[in-house]
């Protein structure tokens, strides 16, 4: 299976899930194990390890990556046309940004908290993205 690639099409659906973990291998035996799942590193990005879910270009991907703090266990990320309009939305809905990335070559996302505090992530993907 190559390296994952998030979604170009889908948009406001659910396109890329991340899970943290205490033991990122045995959450990957677990979630392989208990669905199939096949999981591999991100290039240069060794800890954060990814599945594909389907094929093709809209195949929801999962990744597994270290826990780093207390912060949220799973993050859901929507597929959206533009980050930076969701980003407006987000903060006029009276929600907050917590996080702003760009992934070389894959894309642009945001992580934000809703009105409630439950995490939301939003995705755009873009090929040509660049830091």
């Amino acid at each position: 299976m190559a390296a994952e690639t998030l979604p170009s099409t889908a948009t406001n659906t659910i396109v890329h899930v991340e899970i943290a973990a205490q033991d990122a291998g045995k959450l990957r035996a677990f979630y392989g194990g208990l669905f199939g799942w096949t999981f591999e590193a991100m290039p240069a990005m060794e800890t954060y390890t990814t599945a594909r879910l389907g094929a093709g270009d809209d195949a929801m991907g999962v990744a597994i990556y270290p826990r780093e703090n207390e912060g949220p266990g799973v993050t859901n990320y929507v597929g959206v046309d533009s980050v930076e309009g969701h980003v407006a939305k987000v903060e006029a809905l009276g929600g907050t940004i917590i996080h702003r990335f760009t992934v070389p070559a894959m894309g642009y996302g945001a992580v934000a908290l809703d009105p409630e505090g439950n995490v939301i992530g939003l995705w755009q993907s873009d090929h040509t993205a660049k830091e």
